[in-house]
């Protein structure tokens, strides 16, 4: 037997060993080394070869091995890449995964208003993520990291000359647009966001749907309402200029402010609903009793809705995160005066929020665009509104035509005083008929009559 052989039968033999028997740590002893095989050893582990082929034993031995192969070490990427199930990361066209990028700029301890050019929505429309003081990284975690710091805005009344304010702008607008084009360029090579971000359609609210938008609006005033008196007044609360809310609160039906009222007595409620039987199908008048909670309305047009339960007297924006507590717009306990005298629901939302902000509505990104042709989101809401009490009101007045009561008593004097006119019109009609006929009928000729014969 050659020597290439036997070299061959001894790393086989290595090999199986080194399956059969588990991996020990670095510390443990070693074996000693091998003697020289004799021939009577290579004979030996021939015929032990030859038994471990044809034993029915390899069969239970099988387990052993596959733990022993499954406890060989493998590189960390390839074990942290097999054993995650994370989302993936570079996903630009979802909306949900963008809020929550977003969500991570809310911390006013880490994050601070910046230009719009470079402002948290950028940001996150390219892939990145507040997780430090003024710092972003990459939600995909190619490395890429960035420190968004700019010098303090500085005018002519903080006691600097006009040269020192002038060459602070230019300082400040030269950093705006270096972070600009650090939105793509600061992401690894092989990132994906290096090259892709979010389109404008982003941020739009998915409000073009009259049924969407209302349950919507529907959800966030009846989870206002259970705020109770944790609201403000009724006369602080500002709305945007062109929004009619008593328009809105006719246009609403009255079902909505019956399932929310919280001051109406059982009584009254009975009341109403015996007076919208006896007028049912009819449009509701001013006089029906509704228990409307304007503050909690003017907030969930706007988009606000509760933080959490409610009971904290919180309320958020779900578009653009700002939180808004409704306790420093009420009276305190002992008497004093309220922190502010007024609440803007509109101004109270960050300036790229869909709520208020046309262009983040509209989706498009032209810039050539008329903003007078575009809607906010709470506009769109508004129209919904006007949209579906319209409808309504044509629903019930063809409900009114077909409800019509065949056994009811009509007035018939004018059918009674038409009577002969009908009648003379139904001679006229079967007259023209009949000379039409006469027409078209071909004339047969004339038989003589057949006499009796008197004879007989």
């Amino acid at each position: 037997m050659s020597y290439a052989v036997e070299s061959k039968k001894r790393k086989f033999h290595r090999v199986l060993e080194s399956l059969s028997k588990p991996t020990t740590s670095d510390n443990a002893p070693k074996p000693p080394p091998l003697a020289p095989a004799t021939a009577q050893d290579r004979l030996s582990a021939n015929l032990s070869l030859k038994k471990v082929r044809l034993s029915s034993a390899e069969r239970t031995e099988l387990p052993a091995v596959r733990n022993s192969i499954n406890k060989i070490s493998r590189p960390a990427h390839r074990l942290a890449s097999a054993n995650s199930n994370k989302r993936p990361t570079f996903v630009p066209w979802d909306r949900e995964r963008f809020l929550e990028r977003l969500e991570t700029f809310r911390r006013v301890d880490r994050w601070t208003s910046k230009p719009a050019p470079i402002n948290e929505v950028q940001w996150a429309k390219h892939g990145w993520i507040c997780t430090d003081a003024m710092r972003v990284t990459c939600v995909s975690a190619c490395g890429g990291a960035v420190v968004v710091k700019l010098p303090d805005e500085v005018d002519e009344l903080d006691g600097f000359d006009i040269d020192k304010v002038e060459e602070r702008k230019q300082v400040r607008s030269r950093l705006v647009d270096e972070y600009a084009k650090m939105l793509s360029s600061s992401h690894g090579e092989g990132c994906p966001w290096r090259n892709k971000s979010c389109d404008a359609t982003i941020q739009h609210l998915p409000l073009t749907n009259c049924e969407i938008a209302l349950s919507g609006l529907h959800t966030r005033y009846t989870n206002i309402s259970k705020m109770g008196d944790k609201l403000p007044a009724d006369d602080i609360v500002e709305t945007p200029e062109g929004l009619e809310l008593d328009a809105i609160i006719n246009g609403l039906p009255n079902e909505w402010f019956e399932a929310t009222a919280t001051s109406t007595s059982r009584d009254q409620e009975l009341t109403n609903c015996a007076n919208h039987e006896s007028t049912d199908g009819a449009e509701p008048s001013q006089s029906t009793s509704r228990s409307v909670n304007r503050a909690a309305l003017a907030l969930a047009l706007l988009g606000w809705d509760t933080a959490s339960d409610g009971a904290a007297g919180l309320v958020g924006c779900g578009a653009c995160f700002r939180r808004l507590g409704l306790w420093i717009y009420k009276p305190k306990d002992n008497g004093d005066v309220t922190v502010y005298t007024s609440l803007n629901v509109a101004d109270e939302h960050m300036d790229y929020c869909p709520w208020i902000n046309k262009s983040a509505q509209s989706g498009t990104g032209r810039a050539n665009e008329k903003l007078a042709d575009l809607r906010t989101g709470w506009q769109l809401v508004a129209e919904a509104v006007k949209v579906k009490h319209r409808r309504r009101l044509r629903a019930m007045a063809s409900t009114d035509t077909l409800r019509a009561d065949p056994g009811t008593p009509v007035e018939t004097a004018d059918e009674e005083e038409n009577l002969d006119a009908k009648k003379k019109a139904d001679r006229e009609w079967w007259a023209k008929i009949r000379r039409v006929r006469q027409v078209l009928t071909a004339k047969s000729p004339k038989r003589k009559p057949v006499l009796p014969d008197m004879s007989k």
